[in-house]
């Protein structure tokens, strides 16, 4: 697989680490980019710049779809030509978070996907340790496996395509109402006279503990974790509220305990 024609999509926080990766795992990585200073950047890290998403397509084996949301991987895929310049058996692979349905949208135009929302950050992408959620026909994700090891430790197939999806937004959920129980945790610890710092770490090795709470100690507050998380966190619970409408499933007790969070 070394040595794959990889297209990106999606340069920014999370994908220009993927794209780094991929670099330096020997792979022949080109990309779109709308900023000019973005290009420039990408340029001088070795990747090829397109000028356009069908170019980025042409003479593909891979297409990493890693925009912000789920509209802009669909106007990306399908209303701005990205699927229409695919080569033909070149594989879409999608990280952005959102809709199972916008992955069907996109294999629909009769190209191969593979839903792969991922777990983790920029430094887990830097690192390659990153969780990768998957969803599609094996065969195609045994395609993807090598492509994905240049910054995924962890690459769970869940099944059809779409499974990536619904596992990422259950787990975002879950998040979601860890971050709103650490907030209130905080708040509780304040009232008690308690030092809220000393408190999280503690809690790390004991059964109280959440990935919430250990993030409230490495930030230093809760106020912390809420500023660099809210961004991500309201994008995604609301792309699962509105996966589980569309699905009929009802969210019960996750809905309760995300709703403070949400509303605050």
């Amino acid at each position: 697989m070394s040595g794959r024609r990889v297209g990106i999509v999606g340069t920014g926080a999370m994908g220009r680490p993927v794209a780094d990766r991929l670099v330096a795992a020997g792979h022949h990585v080109a990309a779109y980019a709308r900023r000019s200073e973005a290009r420039d950047e990408l340029a001088a890290a070795g990747i090829e710049v397109v000028a356009s998403l069908p170019d980025l397509g042409r003479d593909r084996d891979f297409v990493v779809i890693y925009v912000y949301s789920d509209e802009e991987a669909r106007q990306v895929a399908i209303d701005d030509g990205l699927v229409d310049g695919l080569a033909p058996g070149a594989m879409v692979v999608i990280h952005t978070t959102g809709s199972p349905r916008t992955a069907g949208a996109i294999a629909a135009r009769g190209v191969a996907v593979v839903d792969a929302p991922g777990s983790g950050g920029p430094a887990q992408v830097a690192a390659g340790t990153l969780t990768l959620f998957v969803g599609g026909e094996a065969e195609h994700v045994e395609r993807c496996r090598p492509l994905f090891a240049a910054y995924a430790a962890n690459v769970v197939h869940f099944g059809p395509l779409g499974s990536g999806q619904k596992v990422k937004l259950v787990n975002n959920l879950l998040f979601a109402a860890h971050l709103q129980l650490a907030l209130e945790a905080a708040r509780i610890a304040e009232v008690f006279d308690i030092d809220v710092h000393e408190l999280t770490k503690t809690l790390h090795s004991c059964s109280g503990a959440s990935f919430a709470l250990d993030l409230v100690a490495a930030m230093g507050s809760a106020d912390a974790l809420v500023q660099a998380a809210s961004p991500f966190v309201r994008k995604d619970v609301l792309v699962a509220q509105a996966v589980a409408a569309e699905l009929g499933v009802p969210l019960g007790m996750m809905d309760g305990a995300t709703r403070p969070y949400m509303e605050a």
